[in-house]
């Protein structure tokens, strides 16, 4: 087995593990949903069960992951423990590699901007092995298409990985007030010079990728580039890599919220 791209973390011997599987609804470590099958047990180890130590410091609880009539609701709640909290996160089984990725999301708490201080709304391409050094310095092949959380320069940003590295390769914006509904846009491809490229863009309200508004109609857009000094930061795909789509709402260091959050992931498309 190889050190690099070593997908053995999803193959069915773990989602069918009868220890794993007890804590999903019916056993059932899958949801459908758009067509594809979402993985709602990916914090499960032996060691530790569904609890994730830091950053998290929470119980990931498929539990707590439903399926509604607008989509799959994303939730943090509390747990019967003090000072400990359930959180949530879906797994794309699919891995799609490049291509235009579209995600919409509703705050059921009425606005992103309301979202509570301490939670953290996530999008992003994530491989849990490390990818040849070839890739780069990205070593785990990460993307984050949007993370919605408080910072000191919005309340949202476009990332890529290591978040260390300088500069840093991130871009801050806001999402305004009363946002409801965003969708989520990327183009992960090879431009036109053989180069990777990955094309950030947030929008206000619902869209499809047969309907996106311009570029300047969005909330927020960015393509990091040579000027950046970050763009070899953008990962590359391969017949061997594995990175799959992650959705996940998460606690940083697990600070409790105010009170349960949760928003839905009402819609999901994508074009190779």
């Amino acid at each position: 087995m190889s050190a690099y791209d070593d997908d053995s973390y999803f193959q069915p011997s773990n989602t069918r593990n009868p220890e794993a599987v007890k804590y999903c609804p019916g056993r059932d470590p899958f949801i459908t949903f758009a067509g594809r099958q979402w993985w709602i047990n990916y914090h499960w180890t032996q060691r530790s069960g569904t609890w994730a130590g830091e950053p998290f410091n929470s119980i990931f609880d498929p539990g707590i992951i439903q399926l509604t009539d607008k989509g799959i609701r994303l939730q943090i709640l509390p747990s019967n423990k003090p000072n400990e909290c359930r959180t949530s996160e879906l797994v794309l089984m699919d891995k799609l590699g490049y291509g235009k990725y579209l995600i919409t999301v509703e705050a059921d708490g009425g606005s992103f901007s309301d979202l509570d201080p301490n939670a953290i709304f996530g999008a992003f391409l994530y491989q849990y092995s490390e990818a040849p050094p070839s890739n780069g310095a990205n070593i785990h092949r990460e993307i984050d298409f949007l993370e919605v959380l408080r910072s000191g320069e919005g309340n949202a940003q476009f990332t890529l990985q290591p978040y260390d590295h300088n500069p840093h390769p991130v871009n801050f914006f806001k999402i305004p007030p009363k946002t409801e509904v965003i969708t989520i846009y990327n183009h992960w491809h090879i431009d036109e010079g053989l180069n990777r490229a990955s094309y950030f863009v947030c929008y206000s309200g619902r869209w499809s990728l047969g309907n996106l508004p311009p570029p300047e109609a969005a909330i927020a857009s960015w393509m990091p580039s040579n000027h950046d000094g970050i763009k070899d930061l953008i990962p590359d795909h391969t017949s061997t890599s594995c990175e799959r789509l992650h959705l996940n709402l998460w606690l940083m260091h697990g600070a409790a919220p105010s009170g349960p959050q949760s928003v839905t992931v009402t819609g999901f498309e994508f074009q190779p």
